[in-house]
């Protein structure tokens, strides 16, 4: 399998030279913001055949619009990403493999979208032929791009909903969340290191309460709406509305959460024995232990513990926008605030 998907990389995938020197930041900020506004005018041209309303995307971790060239939009890609590490052994092809079979993905969704849902054959040809642009898209910014495509594309469809409610009460539930997602993000337990050979040098390890972040909720939620692209009754579960539909939705987003965030942490090599073999390689141990097995069966505790409270607090928010309705859902603000952390501040983007 892999075989074939390096193939049909190797015929796709352009492959752009590495660039000779470090790309300046304010550079990797000019070419996402570049890609950003082109895929955000192609959200606006509507399919020739379409005839499918242009409404303003709804999905929580991906970006796409009905009726647009950006009917598919980067959800093929973003779902590709993760099913890849389940699907082909973990190498240096594992990337390009990924964005083959998100090729794939969106191949087989275009035809799916026009022939199964009787719209013209042309518009299978229009978001194949979008989808290429986009995997070319990626492709460069991996190297020339300060933040992904999906995720940018997603901050700036927030930014849009945010100036949009500016003068409406929603705004203040946003304000509220966004508070809350801050402080709830430097939350966490602190566990004493110690230098293995100069006692004196001690440092504090954190191992947040977010653990995960949302990592979980986006795999879930990815995985969902891919479902619902191939089958429309899966939609009930993206429910955003307090219906018995709700209900349905809320059991099954906390339980798919929680299974994910149980072994995102051994798939993310962030477990208790992975953090304590990279602590080791550091020289640091944990203060008054000497059994390693003994302090990664200590930290894993904590992880789990944190894990838990992980989905808890993903489950409270999630329940909040269900009913108070803020102009952004809080998975989009987590995204927009772990964007805003990596990011330098603007005034250095000319610098």
């Amino acid at each position: 399998m892999e075989y074939a998907f390096d193939q049909i990389a190797d015929k796709t995938i352009y492959n752009f030279e590495k660039p000779l020197h470090k790309v300046p930041i304010n550079k990797k900020h000019l070419n996402t913001l570049v890609a950003t506004v082109i895929v955000l005018l192609l959200a606006h041209i509507p399919l020739i055949y379409g005839f499918t309303p242009v409404k303003t995307p709804d999905n929580l971790v991906t970006f796409r619009v009905d009726g647009t060239w950006m009917q598919l939009g980067t959800q093929p890609f973003v779902f590709a990403s993760m099913a890849a590490g389940f699907i082909f052994n973990k190498d240096e092809h594992l990337k390009t493999r990924s964005r083959a079979l998100g090729l794939v993905f969106a191949i087989l969704l275009s035809l799916k979208w026009s022939f199964w849902m009787n719209h013209h054959w042309f518009c299978a040809v229009q978001l194949i032929i979008v989808s290429c642009i986009l995997l070319q898209v990626i492709t460069y910014l991996d190297t020339r791009g300060s933040i992904q495509l999906s995720t940018a594309l997603i901050c700036a469809h927030a930014s849009e909903n945010i100036l949009q409610s500016i003068f409406s009460v929603s705004i203040i539930w946003a304000l509220i969340l966004i508070i809350f997602v801050s402080w709830i993000e430097g939350l966490g337990v602190t566990i004493p290191l110690t230098h293995m050979k100069r006692k004196s040098s001690t440092m504090s390890m954190l191992i947040p309460v977010m653990y995960n972040s949302t990592t979980s909720l986006v795999m879930y939620y990815t995985i969902v709406e891919m479902l619902s692209s191939f089958y429309e009754p899966f939609n009930i579960l993206q429910s955003n509305t307090l219906s018995w539909h709700t209900g349905v939705a809320a059991i099954v987003l906390f339980s798919g959460v929680y299974y994910v965030n149980q072994f995102l942490p051994e798939l993310e090599e962030k477990s208790g024995r992975h953090l304590i073999k990279e602590w080791k390689q550091q020289q640091y141990t944990i203060k008054g232990w000497r059994s390693e097995q003994k302090m990664a069966t200590y930290v894993n505790n904590i992880i789990s513990r944190n894990v838990y409270w992980n989905t808890v607090i993903i489950f409270g928010l999630w329940s909040f926008g269900i009913v108070f309705k803020p102009p952004v859902s809080p998975t989009t603000l987590f995204i927009l605030i772990s964007t805003a952390k990596q990011l330098k501040p603007v005034s250095s983007w000319w610098n």
